[in-house]
């Protein structure tokens, strides 16, 4: 008796990176141009966040970080740079770094899973971690606890 062959699943077919939302350097974005990209719930949690930010002296401006990332917003309070917000992959990305002191005054278990989980993909050093946080549902409240966190350190 001979045995069938299993067949082996077919290879996927490689993804295409995802575009840049504002790729050229020569090419800022306007604040409508950044806003009609973003659905209207997270495009409302934006704007909350935003409020936010300027609520706690932050500056706000357009920073190009290269080809890879394009345009985005950038707050800084004073010289120190705060966090800044991205469009990735068609999804607002908020991404802050955080010193040890930072760190340790942060509740991380009063963070949803989407904080955590930010938090286990960190990068960085353990003096200074770099959290890219998705600010779609539950992730914008995240980003504050966050900022709120890194704000006590700045002021």
């Amino acid at each position: 008796m001979l045995k069938a062959k299993a067949k082996a699943p077919a290879p996927e077919k490689p993804r295409a990176a995802p575009k840049v939302a504002f790729p050229k350097k020569a090419q800022p974005p306007t604040h409508a141009e950044f806003a009609a990209r973003l659905p209207a719930p997270v495009g409302k949690r934006f704007e909350a966040l935003r409020t936010f930010l300027k609520k706690q002296g932050a500056g706000e401006d357009f920073f190009y970080y290269g080809p890879r990332s394009g345009w985005a917003y950038r707050y800084l309070v004073g010289e120190q740079s705060l966090c800044s917000i991205h469009l990735s992959a068609g999804r607002l990305v908020g991404i802050v770094a955080l010193d040890s002191a930072a760190q340790s005054n942060l509740a991380w278990d009063g963070l949803s899973d989407v904080g955590r989980r930010a938090r286990k993909l960190a990068h960085g050093t353990p003096t200074l971690l770099w959290l890219d946080v998705p600010l779609d549902g539950a992730g914008a409240n995240d980003f504050k606890s966050l900022l709120k966190a890194k704000l006590a350190r700045v002021a």
